[in-house]
């Protein structure tokens, strides 16, 4: 039996896994205060707190206990796999390399170049594959990553700006045209723009559209889609998108997604597997 461990932008829709998911929780700061993401600070808090505060960061998992928590898993399992957000933007696959690295015959590390719903995405091929016999490797997860795709919209570019993940050139554009970008996350785990939008109904539209193109590109039969949303009050604009593909699972986005994209976040996962 093999389990693994994610860090807390690993968002996931309300369903059993047959493999076993341990948390390495990111630590989110609001104005000043430190929080634990998914531990002693939840979703919907988070994003009540966000719309007043005034500074908003987030920092890696505990180094000692993510290492206690490897220790522990590699004495109960017979491989652990730890899952990274994309290294482009966090150092959590680099301080789960360092802490892996006595153990590494028994623990593999994986930068799956991404964020959010889309890392539960990647972990299902994972699953598939493991399923398959094969053997898990950074070079496996790339190939993945080549047939599935994070698309979402953001109502505002400032909390992207305020955390480095978009230009400050290109932010206040944004806001002097009120534009409202499509982004995905490119191949090398970088936010990148794939579409603009001026009116917020266009987005959803855009999202059909684009989502329509890459299941055409990829050439997936009967591609798993998740959606996924910030701010509870945003899930509705997502049932357009829903019917449309026929959606089942759907996944809120955590905090420490949601302080880079704001609560106005809402978007789709395509994928393989």
């Amino acid at each position: 039996m093999v389990a693994f461990i994610v860090d807390s932008s690993f968002d996931k829709p309300n369903v059993e896994t047959k493999y076993p998911i341990f948390l390495a929780p990111l630590r989110v700061y609001i104005d000043g205060v430190e929080y634990i993401d998914k531990k002693n600070l939840s979703v919907d808090d988070f994003y009540s707190m966000l719309d007043s505060a005034e500074d908003f960061s987030t920092s890696l998992p505990n180094p000692k206990e993510t290492e206690e928590l490897v220790k522990k898993l590699i004495d109960e399992y017979e491989h652990v796999y730890m899952l990274a957000l994309s290294s482009k933007l966090s150092g959590t696959y680099n301080m789960f390399r360092a802490i892996s690295a006595p153990y590494k015959d028994k623990v593999t590390v994986l930068d799956l170049k991404t964020a959010s719903v889309e890392l539960y995405a990647i972990f299902r091929g994972i699953v598939h594959y493991l399923e398959e016999g094969k053997e898990i490797t950074q070079e496996l997860v790339d190939e993945l990553r080549k047939k599935t795709k994070l698309f979402f919209g953001v109502m505002s570019l400032k909390y992207l700006e305020k955390g480095g993940r978009i230009g400050k050139a290109k932010a206040l554009l944004g806001r002097i045209l009120k534009i409202k970008p499509i982004l995905t996350v490119n191949s090398e785990g970088e936010v990148e723009v794939v579409a603009k939008e001026r009116k917020f109904t266009n987005v959803v539209e855009k999202l059909i559209e684009i989502g329509e193109e890459f299941i055409e590109s990829s050439n997936l039969k009967n591609p798993y889609i998740i959606a996924g949303y910030g701010s509870e009050k945003y899930r509705k604009y997502l049932d357009k998108v829903i019917e449309h593909f026929n959606i089942k699972d759907v996944a809120q986005i955590s905090a420490a997604v949601g302080v880079h994209t704001g609560p106005e976040v809402f978007g789709i996962v395509i994928g393989q597997f």
